[in-house]
């Protein structure tokens, strides 16, 4: 007998209440179609009304104050800031919105005359860091705060990379090290290196097994989804925004579906499947899953 059964065999339908396919379409696949509409219809109202001149509201994060903190740390000690957009390249959503954040980094450190020092493991993210920078400081009125020499491609190796890095906070103290992007198994060794160099640290990814070390270790920490938002809110690109409302009313629509969904499986599991009331609730819960 095979021990790995076939996708016929292992996915049975004939339990559904729904059918299992209409036509040419797989109704199992449904819940999916579902989210995508909604979250689709969404996205594109909001867009349509942000690039028609409306303002969509987004609440400030404590951690982008955290990260005006950081910097203005870093001005009172006269040292520069460490900023690290992640690890991947640019083709990454983390990257894209780190480099998002550091544009906001880069034009309130060239406010306050402050030196950022961003280090790169690819070479196209490091391009794009160093124009973002250059506009930045040119938009706060100080292109002189652009240092060529501050914009560094280590090297293309995760922990030659990390090395790198260690050896920039070792040597040069920043004052505060800011690290937003994608980051994996090297993360605790570069919040620990900046801990032991006495500087002040901010860090965000939505990688979640990276986020107890950053905890851990950092002053300050954007969790998941804020990450993204706290990239929203500096940006203000009507589709970045766009698409973290739209994330948002999607949940406020599947938020009451689930509180269905747990009453109707309290009722069943109180009143029994025997009785009328629990019978017709196990076959609501059941919808609702298959519709969701």
């Amino acid at each position: 007998m095979s021990l790995c059964p076939s996708l016929s065999e292992a996915a049975p339908t004939t339990n559904r209440l729904l059918p299992a396919t209409w036509g040419y379409l797989d109704l199992t696949k449904l819940p999916v179609l579902v989210a995508l509409v909604l979250f689709g219809a969404f996205y594109f109202y909001l867009d349509r009304r942000m690039r028609a001149g409306a303002q969509i509201h987004l609440r400030r994060l404590p951690g982008i104050d955290a990260i005006e903190e950081a910097i203005g740390r870093a001005t009172e000690m006269g040292r520069p800031v460490l900023f690290i957009p992640g690890i991947n390249d640019i083709d990454d959503i983390q990257t894209l919105a780190g480099i998002n954040i550091l544009s906001h980094v880069a034009y309130i450190a060239a406010e306050y005359d402050t030196p950022v020092i961003v280090a790169c493991r690819r070479s196209v993210v490091l391009t794009i860091s160093e124009e973002v920078v250059k506009a930045s400081s040119l938009a706060a009125g100080r292109p002189e705060n652009y240092i060529p020499n501050n914009m560094r491609y280590l090297s293309d190796d995760q922990f030659a990379f990390t090395a790198g890095v260690n050896g920039i906070m070792l040597r040069e103290r920043p004052a505060s090290c800011i690290y937003q992007g994608c980051f994996y198994s090297e993360s605790l060794i570069l919040a620990e290196t900046g801990y032991v160099s006495g500087a002040i640290q901010v860090a965000g990814t939505a990688n979640i097994a990276q986020l107890p070390f950053f905890v851990a270790a950092c002053d300050f920490t954007l969790i998941g989804e804020e990450f993204f938002a706290a990239s929203a809110y500096l940006s203000r690109e009507p589709t970045i925004v766009a698409s973290i409302r739209a994330s948002d009313l999607l949940k406020m629509v599947i938020l009451p579906v689930i509180l269905l969904g747990v009453v109707g499986a309290t009722v069943a599991a109180t009143a029994g499947e025997a009785t009328w009331l629990g019978a017709y609730s196990v076959k609501f819960v059941e919808i609702l899953k298959e519709l969701f």
